[in-house]
Order: structure tokens, then sequence, then C-alpha cells
């Protein structure tokens, strides 16, 4: 059971590294290059986000695009590496390579940003000066976390795995992600500042996702239900998530980031109503397209199948048809075959 599983882990993870976009790709090999700086401190500390050293006079803000390439430790590079190789392979085909690394710097660099800003509030609070120069900002788990929501977006209601008390949807696990890393960073498995990166991170592609996000079509964003921020927390607390969504997008609009929310009517039938809503036909059409891909990518991986002969024509039976009307209908050919034979015998007439 394990074997098979780890066959299927290796043979995906295989099919993914191969298939992969360059996007991908360099996503994986710098944070494998990354890992190797690390056990230089001066690199972590040239390449992390320090917040003391983005304020002036230093201004490091090149850090904010290096940050998330650094690693400390080799089990955080080969999930961050596993992670993205396999996601990609569902993302990818479907965004293209300049739209995935644009979702990259749009959830890592405004991800570092609050990340710094968080340790500033703590510093100010605490004045502990371990937050600005000791307690450096790296690693890839806002992107870990963002891609969560994207495969969230592209397959709801999949169901992941099945319990005898739950359900394990896919739905479930942007929120499932942040408890498991609170938990970790309870018992010291992880720095705070992992926590802070991938709750912005779940939240900053959420965002983009649902409001700014251009299609093909040139629609922007995702408001179909499924996808409301509400949708992300079981039933008790989606009230009060709905309100604090609606928050955010009432201030974009009074920034005119977003334009408000329009629903069409079509009542030219007197028999139903049609409402149309923007972007909502445009992710629905994604899902089913990555869906359909899926299921290629899961049919092509099937092992074939021992090479059998086919069976005769005359001894397949047709499924639609029941037996008694099949055996009437052999029996029918062979008194045309007799009927034909005793016509052959008798004498021609003029």
């Amino acid at each position: 059971m394990k074997q098979t599983f780890v066959h299927d882990i290796s043979h995906q993870l295989q099919s993914a590294v191969f298939s992969s976009g360059l996007t991908t790709k360099l996503i994986c090999l710098f944070c494998i290059i990354g890992y190797g700086l690390s056990f230089s401190s001066q690199c972590v500390q040239l390449l992390a986000v320090i917040p003391g050293r983005i304020m002036p006079p230093n201004f490091w803000i090149w850090t904010f695009v290096t940050h998330s390439f650094i690693e400390l430790h080799i089990w955080h590079t080969i999930i961050d590496v596993i992670v993205v190789f396999l996601y990609s392979k569902m993302i990818e085909p479907l965004w293209g390579t300049k739209e995935l690394l644009k979702f990259y710097f749009i959830v890592t660099i405004p991800n570092a940003l609050f990340a710094t800003f968080t340790y500033i509030l703590f510093y100010g609070f605490t004045f502990n000066e371990e937050y600005l120069f000791e307690r450096p900002i790296y690693g890839l788990a806002p992107f870990i976390g963002a891609y969560s929501v994207v495969i969230k977006q592209i397959m709801p209601d999949t169901i992941i795995a099945t319990t005898p008390l739950f359900k394990l949807k896919q739905d479930h696990v942007p929120l499932l992600m942040v408890i498991l890393s609170t938990i970790l960073w309870l018992v010291h498995a992880v720095p705070i500042h992992f926590l802070i990166m991938l709750s912005f991170g779940i939240i900053i592609s959420w965002t983009y996702l649902r409001f700014f996000q251009i299609h093909q079509n040139g629609t922007k964003g995702d408001m179909s239900s499924s996808f409301s921020l509400a949708n992300f927390f079981p039933p008790p607390l989606s009230p009060i998530v709905s309100v604090l969504a609606n928050t955010i997008f009432e201030i974009f609009v009074k920034m005119k980031l977003c334009k408000p929310f329009i629903k069409k009517y079509n009542v030219a039938s007197s028999s139903s109503i049609t409402i149309n809503i923007p972007g909502a036909d445009v992710a629905d059409t994604d899902r089913r397209r990555q869906k359909a891909l899926k299921a290629l990518n899961d049919r092509m991986k099937v092992k074939d199948l021992s090479s059998e002969a086919w069976p005769e024509l005359d001894e397949v039976e047709n499924p639609l048809l029941p037996p008694t009307h099949q055996l009437e209908t052999a029996s029918t050919i062979i008194d045309m075959n007799n009927s034909t034979k005793e016509d052959l015998n008798q004498p021609q007439t003029s």
C-alpha cells in the first residue's frame, strides 16, 4: 500500500517535472540555489527581507524579489519544490507562462511588504529590536498558500479524502493550512513569519483572482458564488467573513480599483429570468477545461492493459436488446437461409 502510494507520487512528480513550463522550472531552480546560499549568513542577510534595512538610509528593496527563494531548512525546500511542480502542472496550461510569473510576483512582493509592516508593528508594541534586524523574512510560504486558492477556484467541491466523520474537500485546504501552520508555530516548528506570509498569501491571491485577474474575453475577476471568501470558512463563520469581504470590495470601489458589482437581468422571456454575473462564465469555463485536462492526464497515466484478442462480432451481444429478441433474430436468419436454398432447388419458370 505504502509502496504504491510512494510510486504514484514519484510518477506524478516525474511527469510534472518534464511537462512543466519555464516559469515553474526557474522558480524551483532558484529555490534550490537559495537553499544552498542559506548556509552563508551573509547571503541570508543580503537576500532575505530585513525590516530594519528596508527603511532609510539602507533601502534594500531588492530583497522583496529575492526573499522567496531563501529557505533555511531542507524539508521546507523539498515541500516547496514538490508543491510548485505538482500544482503548476495543473495551473500553467490554463494560464500560460506569463500569467503564472505575473501571479508569482503579485503574491510574493506585496506579501513581503505586509510582513515587513507587521514586524514594524511588533516592534512598536514590544520595542524588541529583533523584529527589525534579527528576524529575516524569507520563504515560499505565500506562494504555497496562493496555490491552494487557485486550486479551490478551478476545482471547487473536489473531494480529496473521505473519512467516517467528514469529507475533506478542496474548499477546506486554505483554512486547514492556516490552522496547521498555527499549530506548527505554537510548537516552534516554524517561525512566526511563516504563518504571517502564508495567511497574507491566501488573502492576496484571493483578492487578485476575485477582482483583478484579466481573462481571455476581457472580463476581470471571478464573481461566482462558489469563489466567495465566505466559502473558505465553515458555515458558522461565513456571515462574519462576508461582512469583511464586502467591506474590502467597497473600499476597492471607492478607490476606483474595481467597478461596482452589476447583475444583468434578461427579462425578454416571460417564462424565465436569466441573470448574468460578470466573470462567472469565464471561471466556469476554466474549471471545465481544467477538469477535462485532469481527466485526460489520468487516462494517460493508466497502464496499458495486457493484449487480448478482440472477440468475434458474432459473439458480442447487444446490451440494448433483451436476449429473447436476439434469439429471434438469429432464428429468422436461419429460416431465410433455408428458404433461399429451397428457392434455388425449384425449377425456374419464365
